[in-house]
């Protein structure tokens, strides 16, 4: 991105748009980057700034964005979109001059205003009425106390200006976190919607002292957000005022920073009281009774901290066996749609002795505040309001104390429930005297997400909860399985338990992260189970509780966690590495698969690798004949089991969202034959073998089923896949003792230790039996031929190369790549040694060094792309869909394609990709490439082996011969 970002400066916006679109799609998930190319994009591509700045405004609130979106709308001519967006900026940021000619241009007819970091407002109109909070002021210099309302409306006429009402809690949002440290404390923070102004924080001690701070000095950090400004600041323990309790950091708003309340003190008091402890049991005054060398019976001495494998108690401490009814606790900060439609789903399903108190942390929404404020007048729930946020472990609490005798389920407000949920956490939490917190599964929910791990799968709403729920209800019932500890998201806490467990350290843990990980693991220790719920589903929506500054709680957290309980990391580790709830995820997909298998009559049974490229364009292909065809495609993909041993995985081809269908070949090949006999599966498409075990042939051979081969590559007789040997040339497919020597000599890409000839032997069993060997080009059919000459191979090509026409408009995402006015040669995909690295290498340094007419541009990437652009005569796109593929060889402005493959491929889907973007194309005289250009005459031919210097002066003819 700096050669992009440095292009951008010397006004050199054709090379920008170049480095800065590669840049792009070697990190497409960079907001950074992202934002780089949509500002370059503004003048010369505003439909694809627009595109690119809407992505980044829905995942992130940065003022760059939205002003950019706003320019990029008014280019385009959408006037009502560019307002809005600009209203957005008005609203949400502390006004810089630099918006002045972009607010004149869309709002200057109607009038607009902003709020600077100062206080002062910024209006462009005749005379508005102004108020803060509802309440009239005059003048554009707003009161002291300003930074700690909420909104300031600006009216003229009646209707509010463009940018009115002003968020004033938005602007002065505060993002941070603080921590503990060496004593002391230190931290970052900045104001992401004023990041010109230094953050000024209020420490406010136990006794009522108070002390500022500044966080002034800017830091680097990951994770804090694009363009973040981050500002650090600490005090070392001798700075503090005080020398005990908790102490606030609180920004300008008046609200905890994350990671505040804090205690430097803690642990050094912890340390103090260890050792008194230490020198009551090793006394040293004769006057106190029986003074001893050891400690006295039933005395311990040990640090503070809980080792989290320490062991536990037989019976656990404090359990009564009294069941009791339950009081769900809700804590809720802002959130909107997002809390009512939790709520909706709590009180539709709320069984008549049970409870819902809601703790609302400081909400400043004011529609949530009405909706709460009428469920409370209904009396669908209990009210409790904090003044201001104090963080979930302080809100849990509460709800905790207000709850009294009756268990109690925390429960996030993002989730959803499902019909019958409470009764059966409750029915799990007393299923055993010693279950003291039960958990259920969720789509995010750390060690217990389903159906892959936390962060992969799609937030469900309301409906597809109660679809998985049913889904987990009728596959694993009332099963439980012991977990180290139980996730906050939803939790169910008998009281008999919390009542000698105790609540959460909401002093250590602040705003939240890990505080349930520290109660349960204190729970172990008193004999207590975690256990979760696997016939249960809960949606969580999950993700942005607090914003840019997440990570860095969350880290922060995670080491204190480890101090307090040495060992938690590597317990938690254990577990996920034994994935105990590995058959209850099983489960219920296989429940989901046979009921998707329902509407289908039959199947088909596609065997391929997992390693994508053309492959996985040609299985996408036959996925959607098969479904055309009323068969349901199935998928098999080599895996690995939990415990690292060859697997199969089974997939869904039409939606790939069943993760957990992975059988163990050793384990449990006959499970994985009745899934697919139950399948009614009519046929075999073998794509892929060579990455499975040998057992994919017994699989193959008991599921009895007509089988047709496709042939991609030559593993089937060389188990160096591609016929490329030493020093990385075309083998000449040699005799069956050199070959044994080549792999002997230089190792195979085979997943088993097999020889070349028991390979070409076990081979020549398997395509003899099958209904078909389907080959892409008549090149392949005859390299086949003379490895298994009985064979008589159907050609069927991936496409039609008469039918390639080139489109009639070019891409207009994408920008010009041209640079120097040399012409360039375009290569499209991976490319790695058998796909022409090393010619590529050669003919740019030699073009270099003769200073040629000449470059190379490749769409997609390399083996090592730096060694090539290191010549001057190369650039690298990066990877691509291949929906865009030929957009974006069209972009490229070249002048002529080329084919670099020194291995005989077996098509080649780069040929057809340049051929559609209307360039003709050079390749060598081996495999599919070149009969297909000898076949359509759209290109030139070269001999394999030529020499660098010999192959660019064909290029360099052959793109003059284009010219005329």
């Amino acid at each position: 991105m700096a050669r992009g970002t440095a292009a951008l400066q010397a006004q050199d916006r054709v090379t920008a748009l170049r480095w800065l679109e590669r840049a792009h799609r070697l990190v497409p998930r960079d907001p950074n980057t992202t934002l780089a190319l949509a500002s370059a994009c503004l003048g010369s591509a505003p439909e694809r700034a627009a595109e690119l700045f809407t992505g980044i405004t829905e995942k992130h609130d940065v003022r760059q964005a939205w002003l950019g979106l706003a320019a990029a709308r008014h280019r385009l001519g959408e006037v009502d979109a560019a307002a809005e967006a600009l209203a957005t900026v008005l609203s949400r940021f502390a006004f810089v001059p630099e918006s002045v000619a972009l607010a004149e241009r869309i709002g200057g007819t109607h009038g607009w205003c902003g709020l600077r970091s100062d206080g002062t407002l910024e209006v462009r109109a005749g005379s508005p009425r102004l108020s803060l909070d509802g309440q009239p002021i005059s003048g554009t210099a707003l009161p002291h106390g300003w930074a700690r309302a909420r909104t300031i409306e600006v009216r003229l006429g009646g209707s509010h200006l463009l940018g009115s009402p002003i968020q004033v809690t938005a602007i002065r949002r505060l993002a941070g976190c603080a921590e503990v440290w060496d004593g002391g404390l230190r931290g970052w923070a900045w104001h992401p919607n004023d990041p010109d102004t230094a953050p000024e924080l209020t420490l406010t001690y136990v006794d009522g002292l108070t002390q500022m701070l500044v966080a002034s000095d800017p830091v680097a950090l990951p994770d804090t957000g694009p363009l973040a400004r981050p500002r650090s600041f600490g005090l070392a323990p001798d700075q503090l005022l005080a020398a005990a309790g908790p102490i606030h950091v609180r920004g300008p708003d008046g609200k905890d920073m994350l990671g505040s309340p804090l205690n430097p003190f803690a642990d050094g008091l912890t340390h103090v009281t260890a050792a008194l402890r230490i020198g009551q049991v090793y006394p040293a005054s004769r006057t106190t009774p029986a003074a001893s060398a050891e400690p006295a019976r039933g005395e311990s001495v040990s640090s503070t901290a809980l080792r989290a494998d320490a062991p536990a108690p037989v019976r656990p401490v404090g359990a009564d066996g009294k069941r009791r009814p339950a009081t769900v606790v809700i804590p809720v900060h802002d959130g909107g749609p997002v809390v009512l439609a939790c709520l909706a789903s709590v009180l539709a399903s709320l069984p008549p002795d049970s409870r819902v108190l809601v703790i609302d942390d400081g909400s400043s929404d004011p529609a949530l505040i009405a909706a709460l404020d009428e469920l409370a007048r209904q009396r669908k729930i209990t009210l409790q309001r904090q003044e201001r946020p104090r963080g979930f472990p302080a809100s849990a609490n509460a709800g905790i104390q207000a709850a009294k005798s009756r268990d109690v389920v925390l429960l996030n407000s993002d989730t959803l429930v499902p019909p019958g949920w409470l009764e059966r956490l409750r029915d799990a939490a007393y299923s055993g005297p010693d279950i003291g917190t039960v958990t259920p599964l969720s789509n995010d929910a750390t060690i217990l997400s389903y159906p892959g791990p936390a962060g992969s799968n799609p937030r469900p709403d309301q409906a597809t909860t109660d679809r998985l729920d049913r889904l987990a209800a009728r596959a694993n019932g009332a099963a439980i399985v012991d977990i180290p500890v139980g996730v906050g998201f939803c939790l169910y806490l008998r009281r008999d338990c919390l009542n000698v467990t105790g609540m959460f350290r909401s002093d250590v843990f602040a705003q939240g992260y890990g505080e349930e990980n520290d109660l349960c693991l204190r729970a172990r220790r008193l004999g207590w189970r975690n256990v979760a719920l696997t016939g249960l589903f809960v949606g969580h929506v999950g993700g942005a509780s607090f914003g840019g500054g997440a990570t860095h709680l969350r880290r922060r957290n995670g080491r204190l966690i480890e101090q307090l309980h040495p060992g938690h990391h590597a317990l938690i580790d254990h577990f996920l590495a034994a994935d105990a709830l590995a058959d209850s995820r099983r489960r219920i997909d296989l429940l989901d698969w046979k009921q998707r298998g329902r509407s289908w009559q039959q199947a088909a049974i596609l065997i391929t690798h997992a390693s994508g490229g053309g492959v996985e364009r040609r299985i996408l292909q036959a996925v959607r004949a098969h479904a055309d065809a009323g068969r349901r495609p199935i998928i098999l993909r080599p895996a690995e089991a939990a415990d690292g041993i060859s697997a199969i995985a089974v997939h869904d081809g039409l939606a790939d969202n069943l993760p957990n269908l992975v059988f163990s070949v050793e384990r449990e090949l006959p499970h994985l034959l009745r899934l697919l006999r139950a399948a009614k599966a009519a046929c075999i498409e073998a794509h892929h073998l060579a990455d499975y075990p040998p057992a994919i042939y017994d699989l193959i051979a008991r599921l009895g089923l007509p089988y047709d081969v496709h042939i991609h590559d030559y593993a089937w007789f060389c188990p160096r896949i591609s016929l490329v040997a030493a020093q990385d040339r075309y083998c000449g497919e040699p005799d069956l003792r050199d070959c044994e020597t080549c792999v002997t000599d230089n190792g195979h890409f085979l997943k088993e230790d097999i020889g070349v000839a028991a390979l070409r032997h076990r081979s020549a069993e398997f395509l003899r039996q099958a209904e078909r060997v389907v080959v892409p080009a008549d090149d392949v059919g005859l390299r086949i031929r003379r490895h298994f000459s009985t064979l008589s191979p159907v050609t069927i090509p991936h496409e039609d190369d008469t039918a390639v026409v080139r489109p009639p408009v070019v891409g207009r995402n994408k920008s010009p790549a041209r640079r120097n006015g040399r012409p360039s040669v375009c290569v499209v995909g991976a490319i790695g040694v058998h796909k022409g690295y090393d010619v590529l290498l050669a003919c740019a340094r030699d073009a270099e060094r003769r200073n040629l007419d000449l470059e190379f541009v490749i769409v997609g990437h390399t083996i090592d792309d730096n060694r090539l652009m290191n010549t001057g005569r190369v650039f690298v796109t990066g990877q691509f869909d291949p929906d865009e593929a030929v957009d974006l060889v069209v972009a490229q402005h070249a002048s002529l394609g080329f084919v670099p493959s020194i291995c005989p491929e077996t098509w080649c889907l780069g040929l057809g990709d340049l051929w559609r973007a209307g360039l003709r194309v050079a390749a060598f005289e081996i495999g599919a490439p070149a009969e297909r250009i000898r076949r359509t005459g759209r290109g030139i031919i070269l001999p394999l082996g030529l020499s660098a210097n010999a192959i660019n002066n064909a290029l360099v003819a052959a793109i003059r011969a284009g010219r005329h």
